[in-house]
């Protein structure tokens, strides 16, 4: 599939707040206060077992985060962060377990600046298409690139009806 040609600027019509927040930590932290993130992979992107999520390929080696965000223990986000392997800045930032990036991003300790989010339908577990967005950082001319899928089960916590935004293909 070829994922550049998914990507668009502006969200679906009707795409919840909580999917345009820009700390999707505080944001999930915000519905509930079992959020907790869980550490899926750590390293080069050629050994995890996750999806890549529409992140772009590099002529270099790069250093790659997976992890699901969780509500009661469930996951309803998985994200992957991604960086060049020889990005010292940004693999430090990475390697913090358990811990949300985003507490590290959005705590203004980091001269950093965000490009804005494109969105895209990509397909995810069981046949299932999932809204995911993505956006870059930038850190002392370095990038990280982190993109965020929304799966089926974020839906309860939307609105009480059905999200459009996750379904079967």
């Amino acid at each position: 599939m070829d994922f550049v040609q998914t990507w668009q600027t502006r969200p679906p019509e009707g795409t919840p707040p909580l999917m345009l927040a820009n700390s999707l930590t505080a944001a999930l932290r915000a519905i509930d206060s079992t959020f907790s993130v869980r550490l899926l992979y750590l390293g080069a992107p050629e050994n995890s077992p996750c999806l890549p999520l529409g992140l772009p390929s590099a002529n270099h080696a790069l250093f790659v985060r997976d992890v699901a965000l969780c509500l009661h223990g469930e996951p309803v986000v998985l994200a992957r962060s991604q960086c060049s392997a020889d990005s010292a800045n940004w693999r430090s930032i990475l390697d913090c377990g358990n811990r949300p990036l985003g507490e590290k991003l959005f705590d203004g300790s980091l001269p950093l600046t965000r490009s804005p989010f494109e969105f895209a339908r990509l397909p995810v577990e069981n046949q299932t298409e999932a809204l995911v967005r993505r956006s870059r950082f930038l850190w002392n001319q370095e990038t990280l690139w982190l993109a965020e899928c929304f799966l089926p089960a974020l839906n309860p916590y939307l609105t009480d009806n059905p999200s459009p935004y996750s379904q079967t293909a």
